[in-house]
């Protein structure tokens, strides 16, 4: 009986584990290979769809600063993507991009 309380401990364990890889499942290997620096936002939210957080702050250093919005999906420490833009919000472009995947 201990044996069986403790199999099914560890399953459970395993199983809330493999939940929190939390990036969607339109972060395919595909559809990560087809991003690139000046993707606009509108394709971003086409390949992975809406972002958990989005936050805006200043880039870059005097005299060449420029308003960049970040967008984030997933959660750390698990698995997560930030996608960075530059530009005004109707036309951002991709300026940056990091998928961290187990």
């Amino acid at each position: 009986m201990r044996i069986l309380t403790t199999l099914c401990f560890v399953c459970l364990i395993s199983l809330s584990l493999s939940s929190c890889s939390t990036l969607p499942t339109t972060f395919t290997t595909e559809n990560i290979m087809n991003v690139h620096q000046g993707m606009s936002s509108n394709e971003i939210l086409t390949l992975f769809g809406k972002p958990k957080n989005i936050s805006v702050s200043v880039c870059g250093t005097p005299p060449n600063q420029w308003t960049c919005t970040t967008w984030e999906y997933g959660e750390f420490p698990y698995d997560r993507a930030s996608f960075t833009f530059s530009g005004n919000h109707d036309s951002l472009k991709l300026n940056n991009f990091k998928v961290d995947r187990d």
